[in-house]
């Protein structure tokens, strides 16, 4: 992390104003992803099922799955956005309340859709698509391990499962996050490797004798 503080301006920049080019063109690639593949691939007319044929991307492929890949592009570039904006408007930057509003909405931008949007999508799909409701036997417990007894756990119990888990280490993740990014004020450590200065020129800068 003591490498970030050391970023020079220009690169910075440069690497915010990719994240984010990356993060919004993913945006619009994941969205319209998601929304074609979710498209039913059949319907009944007069009780035969028939395919159905839409207008202009009739080729792209529908089906759960394929929307399930949607998701991922859609999380990826909101990951590419907000770690963009943050290189682009905080990193490195004097605080100042302008800037300490701008980190603000973006740590709340954050929260909203990693702990907000992304476990709701997740239970959406997985109720709907996936099929993972309570009424379905997902697997039963051997009786010799519950005294005799039929324990059975459903769909619902794993999807649920998941998302906790999700949530759960998300937070540790989090908490380990803020530590570190503490700890970029603390600078370089002693056991790391010196940086290697440049002159305007591009060539290494190297101190001569007195």
């Amino acid at each position: 992390m003591y490498r970030l503080a050391e970023l020079s301006d220009s690169r910075r920049k440069a690497i915010g104003s990719l994240l984010i080019l990356f993060g919004l063109i993913g945006l619009i690639i994941g969205v319209i992803w998601i929304h074609w593949s979710s498209l039913p691939e059949t319907e009944l007319v007069n009780g035969v099922e028939v395919p159905v044929v839409v207008d202009q991307l009739n080729w792209f492929p529908r089906g759960m799955w394929w929307k399930a890949v949607g998701y991922v592009i859609v999380l990826g570039a909101s990951t590419f956005a907000i770690v963009g904006a943050t290189f682009l408007w905080v990193l490195n930057q004097k605080m100042t309340w302008a800037r300490a509003t701008t980190a603000a909405v973006i740590a709340w931008s954050a929260l909203v859709f990693y702990f907000g949007m992304v476990p709701s999508e997740w239970l959406n799909f997985a109720q709907t698509d996936l099929e993972w409701s309570s009424q379905r036997v997902a697997l039963a417990i051997p009786p010799f391990l519950v005294l005799g007894n039929t324990v059975e756990i459903s769909y619902a119990v794993i999807r649920d499962s998941i998302q906790m888990g999700y949530s759960l280490g998300l937070l540790g993740f989090a908490a380990v996050l803020a530590i570190q990014i503490q700890r970029m004020k603390e600078g370089r450590p002693a056991g790391a490797q010196p940086v290697e200065k440049t002159s305007p020129y591009g060539r290494p800068l190297v101190r001569g004798d007195r």
